[in-house]
C-alpha cells in the first residue's frame, strides 16, 4: 500500500492506499486521486492553444504539489500524535479496559478527580451523618434520663398545679365575658359609622358623575370645533397643493415648449449648415467646371485661330503667288514657327493635365494604401485582443476552479473535523454518563445514610414516646438500641467497597488506599 511518502509523484497510475495517508487526506479535505500526477497530454483540447494548455498544466501541477505538501504535513502530525500516545499511559489504559470489560471513557470517568472528590465528600458526609446521629441520639438519651429523674418530682407537684389551673380558668372565663360585651358594643358602633360613610360616598359619587358629564359635553364641543378647524385647514392645504400642482404643470409645459423651440432652432441651424455645405460644394463644382470649360475654350480658340490663320495663309499664298520667293519662304517659316509654338502650348497643357491626373491617382493610391495598412493594423489588434481575451477567460476559469477546489476542500475538511468532534463528543458523553452514574450511586448512598439516620432517630423517639406514655422509663434498653444503629455499614467506608467494584489505574481509587 503506497503512502504519501513512498508513492511515485510522477506516475499517473499511482494509487495511495495507506491508512495514515488516507486519514491525512481526509483531515486536509483532499481526495487521494487529486495528488496523482497528470501528464501534459491530459490537458490537450482541440479548441485550446498550446499556451493555454501550458497555463492549465502549470496551474493544476502547482495545486497538486500544494495539496501534497499539506497532506504530508498532516501525515507527519498524525505520526507524531501516535508516537506520543504510545509513550503515554494509553497502553496501560487499554490494558485496564481490556481486563475490566469497560470502555476507556468509563475507566477515565471512574478514576477522574471529580469522582475522587465525590467519594471524599461521601466519606465526610457519612462522618457528619454519624456525628449528627450520635449527638442527636445521645441528646434523646439524655432527655430520657432527665425525664426519668424528673418523673417523680412532677408527679408530686401535679396536684398543686391542677388547683391553680382551675382558679386561673375561672378568672379567665370572667375576663372573656367582659371582653365579649365590649366587642359587641364596638361592632354596633362600627356598623352605624360605615352606613353613614356609605351614604356620604353615594352622594359624592352622584356629584362626580354630574361633573363628569358636563366635562364630557365641553370636551365634545371642543373636539368638534377642533375637527372643523382641521377640516378647514385641510381644505386650504389641498387648495394650495392644487395651485402648486397647476403651477408645476404650467412650468413643465413652458419648459417643454422651450425645449421644442430649442430643438426646432437646432434643426433649422443644422439644415442651414447643411445647405451652406451643399452650396459650397456646388460652388466648388461650378468653379472646377468653369476652369475646365475655360481651358477647353482656350484650346478651341487657339485651334480656330490657327485654322483661320492657315486659311488666310493659303488665301494670301494663292493671291500672292507671284510675290517673291523669299517673302513666301519667310512667311512660311513664320507660320511654321507659329504652328510649332501653338502645338507646343497645346502639348504643354496636355502634359500638365496628365501630370495632375497622375498626381490625383497617386494621392488616391496612397490613401487606399493607408486605409489597407490601417485595416491590417486593426486586424492585428483584434487578433491580439482575441488572444488576450482567451487568456483572460482561461485565467478566470482557473481562478474559479481554484476557488471551487478550495471550497470543496474546506467542506471536506469541515466534515472530517465534525466527524472527529463527534467521535470526541461521543467519548466525552460516555465518560460523563459513567461519571453521572457513579455520582448518582454515591448520592443514593448519601440519601440512604440520611434516611437511615432519620429512621433511627424516629425509632428512638417512638421508643421514648412509648415509655413516656407508659410512664415507665428504661435508659439501658435505649443505649443497646443506639449501639446497634451505629454499627450499620451506611455510616462507614465499607459501603464504597461493598456497593460497587471500580477498576483503578495505579491505585488511584480511594478504596484501594
Amino acid at each position: 500500500m503506497a503512502s504519501l511518502v513512498s508513492f511515485d509523484e510522477m506516475n499517473p497510475k499511482a494509487v495511495i492506499a495507506s491508512p495514515r495517508s488516507l486519514q491525512a487526506c481526509k483531515q486536509e479535505g483532499v481526495l487521494p486521486q487529486e495528488l496523482v500526477f497528470k501528464p501534459f497530454e491530459a490537458f490537450q483540447d482541440r479548441n485550446l492553444s498550446p499556451r493555454l494548455q501550458k497555463l492549465r498544466f502549470d496551474f493544476f501541477e502547482a495545486k497538486r504539489r500544494d495539496l501534497l505538501a499539506a497532506a504530508r504535513r498532516a501525515r507527519d502530525g498524525i505520526m507524531s500524535d501516535e508516537h506520543r500516545e504510545k509513550e503515554s499511559s494509553n497502553q496501560q489504559l487499554a490494558l485496564v479496559a481490556k481486563e475490566s470489560g469497560l470502555s476507556k471513557g468509563a475507566i477515565l470517568a471512574l478514576n477522574s478527580d471529580t469522582l475522587k472528590l465525590e467519594r471524599q465528600k461521601l466519606l465526610r458526609a457519612q462522618e457528619t451523618e454519624r456525628s449528627w446521629l450520635k449527638s442527636a441520639l445521645n441528646s434523646e438519651l439524655h432527655q430520657l434520663k432527665q425525664l426519668e429523674s424528673a418523673n417523680q418530682t412532677l408527679s408530686a407537684e401535679a396536684e398543686d398545679r391542677l388547683d391553680k389551673i382551675r382558679e386561673q380558668s375561672r378568672k379567665m372565663k370572667e375576663m372573656n365575658d367582659k371582653r365579649a360585651e365590649m366587642e359587641e358594643r364596638k361592632q354596633m358602633e362600627m356598623e352605624a359609622r360605615q352606613k353613614l360613610e356609605k351614604q356620604l360616598a353615594k352622594e359624592e359619587f352622584h356629584k362626580q358623575q354630574l361633573e363628569l358629564q358636563n366635562k364630557q359635553k365641553e370636551d365634545a364641543k371642543r373636539l368638534k370645533e377642533a375637527y372643523e378647524r382641521q377640516v378647514r385647514d385641510a381644505e386650504r392645504k389641498r387648495q394650495i397643493e392644487r395651485e402648486k400642482a397647476e403651477k408645476r404643470e404650467q412650468e413643465y409645459r413652458d419648459l417643454q415648449a422651450r425645449k421644442d423651440e430649442m430643438r426646432a432652432q437646432d434643426q433649422r441651424r443644422i439644415d442651414l449648415m447643411a445647405q451652406k455645405q451643399e452650396a459650397f460644394r456646388e460652388l466648388l463644382r461650378d468653379r472646377k467646371d468653369a476652369r475646365d470649360m475655360k481651358i477647353y475654350n482656350s484650346i478651341q480658340a487657339n485651334q480656330d485661330i490657327e485654322h483661320k490663320r492657315r486659311e488666310d495663309f493659303e488665301r494670301k499664298q494663292s493671291e500672292e503667288m507671284e510675290r517673291e520667293e523669299r517673302l513666301m519662304q519667310a512667311l512660311a517659316l513664320k507660320q511654321e514657327e507659329s504652328a510649332k509654338r501653338s502645338f507646343q502650348t497645346m502639348m504643354r497643357r496636355k502634359v500638365i493635365q496628365e501630370e495632375a491626373a497622375r498626381k490625383a491617382e497617386e494621392r488616391r493610391g496612397a490613401i487606399l494604401d493607408q486605409q489597407e495598412e490601417t485595416e491590417y493594423r486593426l486586424m492585428e489588434h483584434e487578433a491580439k485582443k482575441e488572444r488576450y481575451l482567451d487568456f483572460k477567460r482561461e485565467l478566470d476559469a482557473l481562478r474559479a476552479k481554484n476557488k471551487e477546489i478550495n471550497v470543496e476542500r474546506q467542506r471536506r475538511r469541515e466534515d472530517a473535523e465534525r466527524e472527529a468532534i463527534a467521535e470526541a463528543v461521543k467519548k466525552k458523553d460516555e465518560k460523563i454518563d459513567h461519571m453521572h452514574a457513579e455520582r448518582h450511586r454515591m448520592w443514593e448512598l448519601r440519601r440512604a445514610a440520611q434516611a437511615e439516620a432519620y429512621k433511627a432517630r424516629a425509632q428512638v423517639k417512638d421508643e421514648i414516646l412509648r415509655q413516656r406514655i407508659a410512664s415507665k422509663f428504661d435508659s439501658k434498653k435505649l443505649e443497646v438500641k443506639l449501639e446497634s444503629v451505629m454499627q450499620s455499614d451506611l455510616f462507614s467506608a465499607k459501603v464504597l467497597q461493598s456497593s460497587h467494584s471500580v477498576p483503578s489505574m495505579m491505585g488511584s481509587h480511594p478504596a484501594s488506599r
